[in-house]
C-alpha cells in the first residue's frame, strides 16, 4: 500500500504515474493561495516567496550559488543567451539530437542554430567537427549520457558554454564532476516529464553574482527584488538599471509545486538507481547495449535510458510490442532537429532568414533515432518484478516476439491490490446495521476492504462479522458537530473521510445494503477509465428489503412539490414505475440542470475526497428542500469539473424510511407495488 510521499501508481496499474503527487502537493499549492503572493510582481505579503525558496534549494542541489526560475526551459535558454550577449549575427552550436525548442530558443534571440552530429556511442555529440567557431555552445546531457564540456572548451577556447542539464538534474558524471556546474552558465527544464518538475518551468544557474543580477533583470521586466519597499509600494520589485528584460518569471504556485517535488528527489533517485542497475544487468545479459554514463546511472539522475535495438526491429514495433505485453509506454530517441516534423522555421517570418537552407549531414544522430528506444525514468520507480518483466518483454535479439509473456491486463492484475476504506456512520440502534455490514463481507471485489464503523452516541458496539477487517470508533454526542441531523451527518462524514488512508473510499449507511458486485463494478470502472469518482444506481426497497416503486419524490415532504419533482424526474428518465433510481451528475429539469447521487453509490479516489467538504451553510430554502451532504458534495464535483463515471448498475439497495424520508416510515405501501 503506497504511503504519503511514496510512488503512487493508479490502483491496479503496473507502472507508477508521474509526477508523484499526493496530499502534500495539495498543501504546498495551498500556501501561495493563503499568502496572497501569487507572482513575483504581485502583492506584498508577510509570507516568504516560494519562488525564492525554490530557487535557493534548486541552486544548492545543483552545486551552484544562484538559480533564477523561468516559465519554461525554452525561456531559460533565451534568458541565458541574452545574459551572455548572444543575438543577431551570432551562431549557437548544439547537438542535432535534441528537442526542437532548443533551436527555437536560439531563433527567438535572433541568432542562428548550427548543429553537430552525435557520436556512434553517444547522442550528445562533439562540436569539434564544426567548420567555424560558434558564438556559444549549447552542450546538452542526453539520456543518462554526459556532454564533454572540457573537450568543447579545448576545441573552442573562449567560446561560452551553456550547459543543459534537463536530462540529468543534480547528476554527477563517472569522474564525480557535478553536471550543471561545468558550463559558464547552466539551464534546466522543469517540464512535467522531467525528474524534477513543477508542471512547466525552467531555471538558469550560475556562480557569478553579477550574472545572477543580470538574469533577474531579464526575467522580471528589468526589475529586481527589494527587501525594503517603500510603505506605499504595492509590490516588492524595483528597477534594476541593468538589462532590458521581459516577464519570464515562474508563478508562485509553480514554485510551490517545485518545492514539493524537490523534497521527493533523494528517495526517488535512490530507487531509480537500484532498479536501473537491475535493468541494465538483465538487458546486457540479453545482448542489448544500455548507453549510460556510470555516474548518472548510479545516481539515478537520468531522464531516460537509451537502448540500441540489436535485432533490426524498427523502434516503433518495439514500443508497440512492449506496451501490448506490459502496459509500459517507452519512447524513441529524438530525431535530428532539422529533420524532425516539428522543425518549421520557414513558416515564421522572424525565423525564416535564420534557418539553413540545407541541413548538415548528421548520420549518427539519424542512426540513434532509427535504432534507439528510450525507457522513461518513472518506470524505474516500479517494483523490481515490474522492471524484470520489462526487460523480458524487450527480449533477446531475434527472439523477443517468441518469448511467452502474459498480456498487459494479466500483468496489471499482479500488482498489489488496492485498498478500499468503507465508512459506516451509525447511532448503533438500527437493526438494519447487521445486514449492511454483512453486505460488505459479501463483496466479490479483488481488493482489500477495511471497514470503520463510527458510532455516534453511547449505543453498544455492534457485533462485527468475524470475516470483516473492521474497527469501531465512538463519537461523543456532546461534541461541536451540532444536533441538526443534516449538519451532523455532514460533519461526521468530514471527520470519517479525513481518517481514511486507502486508495479508495466508499460510504454505506446503516439502513442500506450493497449487492455483491457493487464495489467490484465500481473499481473496474475507476481503474478502466482513470476516473477519480464513480458511482452506481440504486434500487429502492421497503422496510422488509423488497424492491419498491414510488409514486412521488420520497426525499421531499409530502405535497405538491414532491409530486412535481417526481414527475420531472420521470420525464428526465431518473425515476419511473420500477424501483430503480438512475442517479447522475446532471440531468435536465425545468429549473435547469441538477443531479443527485446518494453517498452509498460512490467510490472515490481518496486523494480527490481529501479536497472535498460535506458541510457548508444552507439557506432556508435549501433546508426546506432537504439539501444534504450528498448534494453539497455534488456541487463541488461539478465546480471542479471532475470526470465522473457511472456503472449504470443498480447495486445499492436503498431502504426508504431513513432520516430524509422518514414520512414513509415502516408502513407497507397503501397501493400494491407503491409507497405513498
Amino acid at each position: 500500500m503506497p504511503v504519503e510521499g511514496s510512488p503512487a501508481p493508479h490502483a491496479g496499474a503496473a507502472w507508477p504515474e508521474w509526477p508523484e503527487t499526493d496530499e502534500r502537493s495539495v498543501r504546498a499549492l495551498a500556501r501561495p493561495l493563503l499568502s496572497g503572493r501569487l507572482a513575483v510582481s504581485g502583492a506584498r505579503s508577510v509570507w516568504s516567496s516560494d519562488n525564492e525558496r525554490a530557487a535557493s534549494e534548486l541552486a544548492a542541489l545543483s552545486g551552484r550559488a544562484h538559480a533564477v526560475l523561468t516559465t519554461n526551459g525554452s525561456s531559460a535558454i533565451v534568458v541565458a543567451l541574452h545574459a551572455l550577449g548572444i543575438g543577431p549575427g551570432d551562431t549557437v552550436a548544439m547537438p542535432a539530437t535534441t528537442w526542437v525548442s532548443c533551436a527555437t530558443a536560439v531563433f527567438r534571440v535572433g541568432a542562428r542554430p548550427v548543429y553537430f552530429d552525435a557520436d556512434e556511442d553517444s547522442p550528445c555529440g562533439d562540436p569539434a567537427g564544426l567548420a567555424a567557431a560558434p558564438s556559444a555552445v549549447l552542450g546538452i546531457h542526453l539520456y543518462a549520457q554526459a556532454f564533454d564540456v572540457a573537450r568543447a572548451r579545448a576545441v573552442w577556447p573562449g567560446v561560452p558554454i551553456i550547459e543543459d542539464v534537463s536530462h540529468s538534474q543534480f547528476g554527477t558524471d563517472a569522474r564525480g564532476r557535478r553536471l550543471g556546474g561545468l558550463g559558464d552558465i547552466s539551464i534546466m527544464s522543469l517540464q512535467a516529464t522531467k525528474i524534477i518538475t513543477c508542471a512547466e518551468g525552467g531555471a538558469v544557474l550560475t556562480d557569478d553574482p553579477e550574472l545572477a543580477a543580470r538574469l533577474d533583470s531579464l526575467v522580471m521586466d528589468s526589475r529586481r527584488r527589494t527587501r525594503l519597499p517603500a510603505p506605499e509600494a504595492a509590490g516588492e520589485l524595483e528597477p534594476a538599471f541593468l538589462l532590458h528584460g521581459a516577464n519570464h518569471a515562474l508563478p508562485e504556485t509553480s514554485a510551490a509545486l517545485l518545492l514539493d517535488q524537490l523534497a521527493r528527489f533523494p528517495r526517488q533517485a535512490a530507487v531509480r538507481a537500484e532498479r536501473a542497475a537491475l535493468f541494465r544487468s538483465l538487458m546486457t545479459a540479453q545482448g542489448w547495449e544500455v548507453a549510460a554514463d556510470e555516474g548518472v546511472l548510479g545516481g539515478g539522475t537520468f531522464y531516460g535510458l537509451a537502448l540500441r535495438v540489436p535485432d533490426g526491429r524498427p523502434p516503433q514495433d518495439v514500443l508497440r510490442d512492449v506496451h501490448a505485453r506490459t502496459g509500459a509506454a517507452l519512447d524513441r530517441v529524438y530525431p535530428p532537429v532539422p529533420e524532425g516534423p516539428l522543425y518549421r522555421p520557414a513558416t515564421v517570418k522572424q525565423f525564416a532568414a535564420l534557418a539553413l537552407d540545407t541541413p548538415p549531414p548528421v548520420p549518427h544522430s539519424r542512426a540513434w533515432h532509427t535504432t534507439g528506444v528510450v525507457v522513461p525514468h518513472q518506470l524505474f520507480l516500479a517494483p523490481p518484478e515490474r522492471v524484470e518483466r520489462l526487460a523480458a518483454a524487450l527480449g533477446r535479439p531475434g527472439t523477443a516476439r517468441a518469448r511467452p509473456l502474459p498480456a498487459a491486463e494479466d500483468t496489471a492484475s499482479e500488482a498489489e491490490p488496492p485498498v478500499i476504506d468503507v465508512v459506516v456512520i451509525t447511532r448503533g440502534t438500527r437493526p438494519t446495521l447487521d445486514a449492511a455490514l454483512n453486505s460488505v463481507t459479501k463483496q466479490d471485489v479483488t481488493a482489500r476492504i477495511r471497514t470503520t464503523v463510527w458510532i455516534d452516541g453511547t449505543a453498544p458496539a455492534p457485533a462485527v462479522p468475524a470475516t470483516l477487517d473492521a474497527r469501531v470508533v465512538r463519537i461523543d454526542r456532546s461534541d461541536a458537530a451540532g444536533d441538526d441531523p443534516f449538519d451532523r451527518i455532514a460533519a461526521l462524514r468530514n471527520l470519517a473521510a479525513r481518517g481514511t488512508t486507502g486508495d479508495f473510499v466508499a460510504f454505506l449507511d446503516d439502513d442500506n445494503e450493497w449487492e455483491e458486485d457493487h464495489l467490484s463494478s465500481l473499481l473496474r470502472l475507476a481503474v478502466g477509465t482513470g476516473s477519480p469518482a464513480v458511482h452506481s444506481w440504486r434500487t429502492l426497497v421497503d422496510a422488509g428489503g423488497r424492491p419498491t416503486p414510488v409514486t412521488r419524490f420520497p426525499w421531499l415532504p409530502p405535497g405538491p412539490d414532491a409530486d412535481r419533482r417526481f414527475r420531472e424526474l420521470c420525464a428526465a428518465g431518473v425515476m419511473g414505475e420500477d424501483p430503480v433510481v438512475r442517479d447522475g451528475l446532471t440531468f435536465e429539469l425545468p429549473g435547469g440542470p441538477t443531479g443527485m447521487i446518494d453517498m452509498g453509490e460512490w467510490l472515490f479516489d481518496r486523494r480527490l475526497l481529501g479536497l472535498l467538504a460535506f458541510r457548508r451553510p444552507r439557506t432556508r430554502r435549501e433546508i426546506a428542500e432537504r439539501l444534504g451532504e450528498d448534494d453539497i458534495l455534488l456541487e463541488q464535483l461539478v465546480a471542479l469539473d471532475v470526470p465522473v463515471r457511472c456503472t449504470r448498475r443498480a447495486t445499492l439497495r436503498y431502504r426508504l424510511g431513513g432520516m430524509s424520508s422518514s414520512e414513509f416510515g415502516d408502513a407497507p405501501p397503501s397501493v400494491p407495488g407503491a409507497l405513498r
